[in-house]
């Protein structure tokens, strides 16, 4: 009988080598774990850079702009899992699954009150060699003469209109001077008459005479009223002043107070005359009751007279006798006359001078606009527009770089006036050649206008940009003039032609600064004109580079046409487009180029909107993964299903 054997050791060994077995399948299973989140990770990056590669083509070409079109989170979802397939059907060492995937955050194009879109601008501006207009050290100058030219315009203005007041005021005086002076020849009509015993002449001269009078107290009530509108005037124009000086140099603002103070002066002054011309009214209604009182002692002298009954020497009454106390008490009555220098003497150079304005409102394009160019009447619609957005109205800063390089951007990518300009000669010569050209934009030809003034037409555009244009050239303007002694001189010298002021008086100096506005305003005209012929106007002026001397304003008064001579040195009228761009809101300029490139893309893509711009996005995927090393077979017979286990992988993306 065999000995029995022990096996001990051999089932020792075998639960050794089973633990070991163990270890080295957790591991390695350990490590495959740790491989596969890698791989999921990198998969899903792969995959959402693949879906940023899908970048709007038409709109990089068009404007450099990276962004991604996708109108639903949903659509970008989905191809971001189309993007993962590849990654999750390989046969490797990472069995992966896809169990769902969600974007849980986009920042589009419209998104952050523009700041997105700004970032893509910025992102491809940078890196380009430009030629600017302005360089970063004269932006903060740029921007302070431009502000400074708007308030000082603002100003010159508002007393513009006062000035018109004045001389309205003035022109009551006048009508109140002339009402004397006719009731002065009327009385005297009336005495000549007495003296001629020509009775119903006295009745008539004297009932001309108290109709007059009777006027008085509405020709007084008339300058009353004027004189208190100026003093209401007057009173608005110093706040306005005041609350836009705080953009105008020290300099300016002591320019503009030395005329201001003129008003106030005027103002003064009329203070005293207006008790002297308010006091007219009652002694007129006083002298036109004595004057009826005496037509009617007129019909007594005369009746008495018919009536009389020749004496015994067949002579008849002694009717000189009988007229006397009437030619007495007409002599009593005092007729005044004002004491002061007032009036208009040259009207038709005060006529001129309105003329300048009133032609700068009524018809400003068809003033400016060459002759042989047509103005575009091309329109948009506003529906679906960026700009109609909530967040277009917001507001936020941006550095003066940043704007520069933002409006750089503007002017290489947007047309404008000139360039249609241009762009239609172009075109003309190529079609003469037998070539053509196709105008990609089925929106707006004047765009970088557009930018500024917002409107749905090329012609409303277009006059908001040289109203805009004209604020900061009329303040510039002004100033020069101001800070010009021979100039002022001049203003002055007309001044005292027009009012026909023989010294130095408050009317002759608020005239004066009338004549100073409107010349700063018809030479801003002639440098619009200028510059919308092609031409260039220097950001400050001197003597050499002014067009209108005060005879050229004048006869542009009476003529209606004004010329111009062309500027070689200087900034031309995009330049001056760009200036125009730093004094509004980045976020409202910004949204209005998103109208433009929305408008424009629109013909090759009708569906096309910027609000479906991705320009960021953040995806979640929720994924499943299979062990390969370590299975407990025996627990998932007894329990059923797979060895699985759940994974999650995030990504982020954007075009910076």
């Amino acid at each position: 009988m065999k000995a029995e054997q022990n096996g001990q050791v051999t089932v020792f060994l075998a639960l050794i080598m089973m633990c070991v077995f163990a270890l080295f399948a957790v591991l390695l299973e350990s490590a495959r774990m740790a491989g596969s989140r890698w791989y999921l990770n990198m998969a899903v990056a792969s995959a959402l850079d693949s879906v940023f590669s899908q970048y709007h083509r038409p709109l990089w070409d068009s404007y450099r702009l990276l962004f991604a079109e996708y109108e639903e989170g949903s659509g970008l979802a989905t191809d971001f899992a189309s993007f993962t397939e590849p990654y999750l059907e390989v046969d490797n060492w990472y069995p992966i699954s896809r169990e769902g995937v969600e974007t849980t955050e986009i920042l589009r194009a419209v998104d952050g009150q523009g700041e997105y879109f700004e970032q893509e601008i910025l992102e491809y501006m940078k890196y380009g060699v430009w030629s600017m207009d302005f360089d970063a050290a004269t932006v903060t100058d740029l921007w302070d003469r431009a502000r400074e030219a708007a308030a000082v315009t603002a100003a010159a203005d508002s007393y513009r209109g006062n000035a018109k007041e004045v001389l309205e005021l003035e022109h009551s005086l006048e009508t109140v001077s002339e009402s004397l002076k006719v009731q002065r020849e009327k009385k005297q009509e009336g005495y000549s008459r007495l003296q001629q015993l020509d009775g119903p002449g006295f009745r008539r001269a004297a009932a001309a005479l108290m109709r007059e009078m009777k006027r008085m107290p509405q020709l007084v009530e008339k300058y009353r009223d004027c004189a208190e509108r100026l003093s209401r005037s007057l009173e608005k124009s110093r706040l306005k002043y005041e609350a836009g000086m705080n953009d105008c140099s020290a300099a300016a603002r002591q320019l503009l107070e030395q005329e201001i103070r003129e008003y106030e002066s005027y103002v003064s002054e009329d203070g005293a005359r207006r008790q002297e011309v308010e006091a007219l009214g009652n002694s007129s209604l006083e002298n036109a009751a004595a004057v009826e009182a005496l037509i009617r002692e007129a019909e007594e002298v005369e009746n008495t007279i018919d009536s009389w009954e020749d004496d015994e020497d067949g002579e008849g009454p002694d009717e000189s006798a009988l007229w006397a106390p009437v030619r007495h008490q007409l002599e009593q009555i005092k007729i005044a006359e004002l004491s002061f220098a007032h009036g208009v003497k040259d009207k038709e150079k005060e006529g001129w001078l309105k003329q300048v304005e009133a032609l700068y409102q009524e018809g400003m394009l068809e003033l400016l606009v060459p002759e042989d160019i047509s103005v575009s009447n091309r329109s948009i619609s506003s529906e679906d527009l960026p700009s109609s957005m909530d967040e277009a109205n917001g507001s936020r800063g941006i550095e003066f770089l940043e704007h520069l390089l933002v409006n750089e951007y503007c002017g290489k990518f947007f047309g404008n006036f000139c360039s249609e300009i241009q762009n239609t000669e172009l075109q003309s010569e190529e079609a003469q050649s037998g070539g053509g050209t196709e105008d990609l934009r089925t929106g707006l030809q004047y765009e970088v206008e557009y930018l500024i003034g917002g409107e749905l037409s090329d012609r409303e555009n277009l006059s908001s940009a040289v109203h805009r244009l004209l604020a900061v050239r009329e303040g510039l303007n002004l100033i020069h003039i101001l800070s010009d002694t021979e100039k002022r001189t001049q203003a002055r010298t007309l001044a005292a032609a027009v009012t026909g002021a023989a010294a130095v008086t408050p009317l002759l100096l608020v005239t004066a600064f009338f004549i100073m506005s409107v010349w700063a305003l018809g030479e801003s005209l002639a440098d619009i004109r200028s510059l919308l012929s092609g031409g260039r106007i220097p950001l400050i002026k001197g003597r050499e580079d002014w067009n209108l001397g005060l005879e050229q304003l004048l006869d542009f008064g009476r003529t209606g046409k004004l010329e111009t001579t062309e500027s070689g040195r200087g900034l031309g009228w995009l330049s001056w487009m760009k200036i125009l761009l730093f004094m509004d809101s980045i976020v409202k300029q910004e949204y209005r180029m998103m109208d433009l490139i929305q408008t424009n893309l629109r013909k090759q893509q009708d569906s096309f909107r910027m609000r479906h711009g991705v320009y960021q996005a953040k995806v979640q995927g929720s994924f499943c993964g299979k062990h390969v090393f370590f299975s407990l077979g025996f627990v998932e017979n007894l329990l059923g299903g797979d060895h699985l286990y759940s994974m999650k992988a995030a990504a982020e993306r954007n075009y910076s």
